[in-house]
């Protein structure tokens, strides 16, 4: 009988061919990094859990569906960040600059941005619980079907934001806006100014003087 041939060895172009398995969402634990740059990095799915991203810059960082927990983000710069389907639960956002972040369907609990700048973001369809957003201002943002309960917002800047559909306490508030105006417009009608003579009124007669 024949001998079969020795199966011959896998190439090195063969093995490039091959598809690699999908790396492993990204585990961030007790971390401090504070004033890290990430630039163009894939963090898809990632967990971060007590990290400490204090003056951190991301730009182009795609985080979707990723999951923050305790985290502190204070003062951090992100640009052209996708938040898209995250979780942010006890994340500190004070005085940081959100630019071309999109966080749609997104879920903020107990999140603070207390004198953050946020400008051209994407909140449609995002649930915003409990967060501090005191003297924030808000700047070309899509609040779409967004939701906020129990949140501060006093002292929030709103310029060339989109609301349809925006909740806040169970409150529709484009509807709010439309039914203020109509009530507006139907007060503002000119009220007759100086005193009319009422028909059919007579002016009293002088007593005759005295003889």
């Amino acid at each position: 009988m024949a001998k079969k041939p020795p199966i011959a060895p896998a190439s090195e172009d063969a093995a490039e061919d091959q598809v690699a398995p999908p790396a492993a969402p990204g585990r961030f634990h007790g971390s401090t990094l504070a004033g890290a740059d990430f630039d163009d990095v894939d963090l898809r799915g990632a967990r971060l859990h007590n990290v400490a991203l204090t003056k951190a810059e991301l730009d182009d960082v795609d985080l979707r569906g990723a999951r923050f927990h305790n985290v502190a983000l204070t003062k951090a710069e992100l640009d052209d960040v996708d938040l898209r389907g995250a979780r942010l639960h006890n994340v500190a956002l004070t005085k940081a600059e959100l630019d071309d972040v999109d966080l749609r369907d997104a879920r903020l609990h107990n999140a603070t941005l207390a004198g953050a700048s946020l400008d051209d973001i994407s909140l449609a369809g995002a649930r915003v619980d409990n967060a501090d957003a005191a003297a924030t201002r808000w700047s070309d943002v899509s609040l779409r079907r967004a939701r906020f309960e129990g949140s501060d917002l006093r002292g929030v800047e709103i310029v060339g934001c989109t609301i349809d559909g925006l909740t806040i306490d169970g409150v529709r508030i484009d509807r709010l806006l439309e039914e203020t105006k109509a009530r507006s417009s139907t007060s503002s009608a000119p009220e007759a100014t100086g005193k009319e003579a009422t028909p059919g009124r007579k002016k009293p007669r002088r007593p005759a003087p005295l003889k």
